[in-house]
């Protein structure tokens, strides 16, 4: 057999990762194969070549819940106006939900961490404004299930 093409044990071992990372690869990514009946078959070429034309830039933590409620354009001052009042919806109730219309409840709890940051990332340069706290218990064993590779 031509050792150029490879099942999906091969192309796992070929990559350095187990079969089932392999097999989440091909639910989230392009990654180059064909399905021939029921087996995966991969080209040991063009593997090399998806490897080497990836930007680790692309990828965010797929196992962090985040969600950009929306993206509003304006003058920067304006736009302190409305993030302030946004902050007294906040202060009143602690429901974030308000503001970001989530399908599910997010409480803030009183004592929080606020972070700063400023990134450059790829055409754009962000000014984030982020407040953090200890994820509860009872979504623990939630945000870390079924993420193993």
């Amino acid at each position: 057999m031509d050792d150029s093409i490879l099942n999906a044990g091969q192309a796992a071992e070929f990559l350095g990762i187990s079969e089932k990372t392999l097999f989440k690869l091909l639910r989230e990514e392009h990654i180059p194969a064909r399905k021939i009946g029921r087996e995966w078959r991969f080209s040991k070429k063009a593997l090399t070549e998806w490897l080497a034309c990836g930007d680790s830039l692309d990828y965010i933590s797929r196992s962090d819940y985040y969600r950009v409620s929306e993206d509003k354009e304006g003058n920067i001052s304006e736009l302190f106006k409305l993030v302030e009042s946004k902050i007294d919806i906040l202060r009143a109730n602690s429901n974030i939900n308000q503001i970001l219309r989530l399908e599910k409840d997010v409480y803030i709890p009183e004592s929080v961490t606020l972070r700063v940051s400023y990134k450059q990332q790829r055409d754009l340069e962000k000014l984030e404004f982020k407040f953090y706290w200890p994820m509860r218990d009872e979504y623990r064993d939630l945000s870390y299930g079924g993420n193993e590779t």
